[in-house]
């Protein structure tokens, strides 16, 4: 049985796999994330992952002024030592739907926010190997947000749902649903 814990490990190891891969030239390559660069799609991921952090369990060591690349591996350390630490990773607090724990919330949002960024930064840069998306990462990003479909729309989430060509296979469907443009 897979576990929050499992869940953000994989979708880390998978992110930190895509980032290796990222050339020089293109960190200011436009990502499928409207308004986005690729590095403002890492950063944006290293930063909402350090606010949390800092927030529910423990402050984030990183200097202010490093590249995001560079304060991922911290980030990703930390979170992990986090979901592992089951005390830590079931602490119960209000959150934004509600009450929730902490692993809850990683579950439901920051994995599957790796995922799709994954996917954006890949299908920007031309890396299908990091694009495509398993079964098992389909269906996180698809549980994640059921219910939370009128708040997925607000600015700032996830865009329009997209109309589908007629041969959509599962991935692109649901690409097409949180508003990515795919091909």
């Amino acid at each position: 049985m897979s576990t929050p814990s499992a869940r953000f490990a994989a979708a880390a190891t998978q992110f930190t796999a895509l980032l290796a891969a990222i050339p020089s030239n293109g960190w200011a390559v436009p990502s499928a994330c409207e308004g986005w660069s690729v590095a403002e799609v890492v950063q944006h991921i290293v930063t909402t992952e350090a606010d949390f952090l800092s927030q529910r369990a423990t402050a984030v060591a990183a200097p202010a002024d490093a590249a995001a690349i560079d304060v991922w591996p911290v980030v990703r350390a930390a979170m992990q030592a986090t979901l592992d630490d089951t005390a830590v990773a079931t602490t119960a607090f209000d959150g934004y739907f509600g009450p929730t724990t902490i692993e809850a919330v990683v579950d439901r949002f920051y994995t599957m926010d790796l995922i799709v960024h994954r996917w954006d930064i890949a299908s920007a840069l031309g890396l299908s190997e990091h694009s495509q998306l398993s079964a098992s990462e389909l269906a996180a990003v698809r549980s994640s947000i059921v219910g939370l479909e009128a708040f997925m729309r607000s600015p700032g989430l996830f865009g329009p749902e997209l109309p589908l060509p007629a041969d959509a296979d599962e991935q692109t469907s649901l690409l097409a649903y949180i508003g990515r443009a795919v091909g």
